[in-house]
């Protein structure tokens, strides 16, 4: 059974006639194995994946879109480098860690439109 992002990579493999050796070129050389446990939501998603495989198969932005967000869905943590950002920035940050189980709906709508770019939503 294929993970959401799984889902859609092996939906471009096919339409694009390739198979696990190839992608596993594409991404760098792994081995077949460490895409299939990939695909199939087994081992986590490595990052830079979703960016070659954009570029790869030349996806339009919706695309890119729809890969990112199933990307997400996929992931259980997020890193933030905490020692490369101004204190303010650390601060906003760990409040955020903190307080982002108990945070509203509307208020969870209001922040993502803010990190989105959406004016609106100041």
């Amino acid at each position: 059974m294929y993970s959401s992002f799984g889902k859609m990579v092996r939906k471009l493999m096919i339409d694009n006639d390739e198979t696990l050796v190839d992608l596993a070129k594409v991404l760098g050389g792994v081995s077949t194995a460490f895409v299939s446990a990939v695909l199939t939501g087994k081992k986590a998603v490595p990052e830079h994946w979703v960016s070659a495989i954009c570029e790869h198969y030349h996806l339009d932005h919706k695309e890119q879109n729809a890969l990112y967000s199933a990307y997400l869905s996929q992931r259980s943590y997020v890193k933030i480098d905490l020692a490369s950002i101004p204190a303010e920035n650390r601060t906003v940050a760990v409040q955020f860690q903190r307080k982002l189980p108990g945070l509203s709906e509307e208020a969870l709508a209001s922040i993502l439109a803010i990190l989105e770019g959406d004016d609106n939503g100041l």
